[in-house]
């Protein structure tokens, strides 16, 4: 028959039109002979070539768009991530240390501790239009910091005749940058569901903070106890399936005995039922997903006591277990706390933090205006920049990072792995701009590198960073691995390019080759350890309009000043004007540096010659 003469595999509009046409020729010569383009028949092909170009076009893409090497839109990215246990992380916060001052009474030879004050959690400081947040209690009696280091200072204020007025008391304290939010949502049995789903509706959520469920329709804020209250609590997992979490122990308290002077903290193992799960969609919305089972139905107990009971109810009571955690109840207010902010923009400079914003400071001593005095005296300020800031994995990132997720099975086994984990850390402990990995001497090396707040690289990352990245590495690293997260190097380049050009304006193909170079060099799009191939550079110029050709390019490596202390380990042809000796066209990196142009409207140089200035 008929079905036996089609080609299945043509696929172009041309190759369907020349089989249908050969089709009807061989079955249908009765019915048409007329194949010119003004023909009804020919129409009806074209028609129906048409159609079938179209289905083979879009079965072509769907069947793409499954693949991680060839899927073009970021949420089938998403899709193939989720699939393969990788909750792709939202944008990081920076991360800062900031000076909190106040001006306390005197009391002998010291400031009174009795006019200690203490700063709650979530208070906000503010500076370069961002908003910054303190994660902890901050408590002027403790001359330790609560990571365990001592950050308490004092200074005198003395009067005219040398008489000490009060001392300023200074507490260095970590701040993050975004704001809290809290979300509530009276839950009906229309939410008590298996995975009921929220979206929250700020697109820039950082992390969910705390997920509390209270009885009856409650309108007044939770309090502080309500937020900590482990009957209320819903805890983040990885995964549903997930039955133990690693918590603070209660029972340890924040004794220093107990703790130790390093300020870590005593943690334990903890079953947990009542659990929920965070990602992020392709429009970077955030979306919580509960458990599925009922929390106050026992199934040996409730299930098959009862008799004459029906298959389906059997099936849907044996399927209701907690395994996966539980679901919401009916007649109870959700609330959801979380933080929102993050992103490059966040990465300010120094002394940009002066103000404070919503807090609440409490003065506990015997007279009021003293206790009022301390408490209008609080100043901030931040004596090192804001980093570690990021606007979140570029579709292409999150594709190289799928590739190595599944293979790692939680674990860094591979240099690739510890690669992996580093960039899956929580944003609230600080993120890299770039991070490499490498062995060296038997150890696994991590250099990292940030972004300051005018968008250049950035290559002395805060201590508490490296630490954080160091701690977090310790659950999933091999026991022999020993792990060094260190500052990565920047080599900063600067270029001259002579160009021949035809007879446009000079003014606007310079700038025009200028703006080229620097979206070349964009570093949102390249990585540590990519060396710069002067091929695609030099082709990128001569696309520039106006452009005829590039007669030569020269490359230098600024060191010092305003610039990186780190030379590159390429050979000079000049060591005064730093002229890098190209090899095979080619500017080599190391595994721990990456290239920039810091300034580009004094390191780009162009030397135009026009068609007229040139003999033939």
């Amino acid at each position: 028959m008929a079905d036996n003469r089609v080609n299945f595999g043509a696929r172009t509009f041309s190759e369907i039109k020349s089989e249908l046409i050969a089709l009807i020729e061989d079955y249908y010569p009765e019915i048409l002979q007329d194949f010119t383009d003004s023909s009804v028949g020919s129409m009806i092909i074209d028609l129906n070539a048409g159609v079938a170009n179209n289905l083979a076009i879009n079965t072509d893409r769907a069947f793409q768009e499954t693949q991680i090497e060839y899927a073009q839109q970021r949420e089938s990215i998403l899709n193939i991530a989720k699939n393969l246990g990788f909750n792709i992380p939202n944008k990081r916060p920076s991360v800062t240390v900031t000076d909190f001052s106040v001006n306390v009474p005197v009391k002998g030879d010291g400031p009174d501790p009795d006019y200690f004050p203490t700063l709650l959690p979530n208070s906000q400081v503010l500076g370069a239009g961002k908003i910054f947040e303190t994660s902890d209690v901050i408590d002027w009696n403790s001359n330790l910091s609560a990571l365990g280091f001592p950050n308490r200072s004092y200074i005198p204020n003395e009067d005219s005749n040398g008489i000490i007025r009060n001392y300023t008391v200074t507490k260095r304290e970590v701040v993050i940058n975004g704001s809290t939010t809290t979300y509530n949502k009276f839950i009906t049995q229309n939410e008590v569901v298996p995975f009921y789903e929220i979206i929250l509706p700020d697109r820039s959520v950082l992390e969910i903070d705390r997920i509390i469920l209270k009885e009856g329709r409650v309108s007044a804020a939770p309090t502080e106890a309500d937020w900590n209250n482990p009957d209320l609590l819903f805890y983040e997992v990885d995964y549903l399936a997930q039955q133990r979490i690693f918590l603070d122990d209660p029972n340890s308290g924040s004794n220093v005995e107990t703790t130790g002077s390093t300020g870590i903290k005593v943690g334990r193992w903890l079953d947990v039922k009542k659990k929920f799960i965070k990602e992020f969609t392709s429009n970077g919305f955030c979306k919580i997903t509960f458990g599925a089972g009922d929390s106050e139905f026992d199934f040996f107990e409730e299930g098959l006591a009862k008799l004459g009971i029906s298959t389906t109810e059997f099936l849907n009571n044996y399927l209701s277990n907690d395994a996966l955690g539980v679901k919401l109840k009916k007649d109870h207010t959700l609330f959801i706390r979380y933080r929102t902010g993050g992103g490059i923009s966040s990465n300010i400079g120094v002394n940009t933090i002066t103000q404070m914003g919503n807090y609440t400071l409490r003065v506990d001593g015997a007279r009021q205006d003293f206790n009022r005095e301390v408490q209008r005296s609080l100043a901030v300020s931040n004596p090192i920049p804001a980093i570690g800031g990021n606007d979140g994995l570029s579709t292409e990132q999150i594709r190289n990072l799928i590739k190595y997720n599944f293979s790692a099975q939680n674990r860094a086994v591979t240099i690739t792995d510890y690669l992996f984990k580093t960039q899956t850390m929580s944003g609230r402990y600080g993120s890299p701009f770039r991070v490499n990995a490498f062995r060296e001497n038997n150890k696994v090396v991590l250099p990292i590198l940030g972004v300051d707040g005018n968008g250049n690289l950035y290559d002395t990352s805060n201590t508490l960073m490296k630490q954080n990245i160091t701690e977090y590495l310790t659950e999933y690293r091999m026991v022999n691995d020993y792990v060094e997260v260190r500052d990565g190097r920047i080599f900063n380049l600067a270029f001259d390019f002579d160009c021949y050009i035809d007879n446009t304006n000079q003014n606007n193909v310079a700038n025009s080759i200028i703006n080229t170079v620097a979206n070349y060099f964009n570093i949102n799009d390249h990585r540590m350890n990519e060396d710069i191939w002067l091929g695609p550079l030099i082709e990128a110029v001569n696309n520039v309009n106006g452009v005829i050709n590039v007669l030569n390019i020269t490359v230098y490596n600024k060191v010092g000043g305003q610039y990186s202390m780190n030379p590159v380990e390429q050979a000079l042809v000049d060591d005064e004007t730093g002229e890098i000796q190209l090899i095979n066209n080619t500017v080599y990196s190391e595994t721990d540096s990456m290239f920039e142009i810091k300034h580009q409207e004094k390191d780009i140089r162009v030397f135009l010659r026009k068609r007229s200035n040139i003999k033939i």
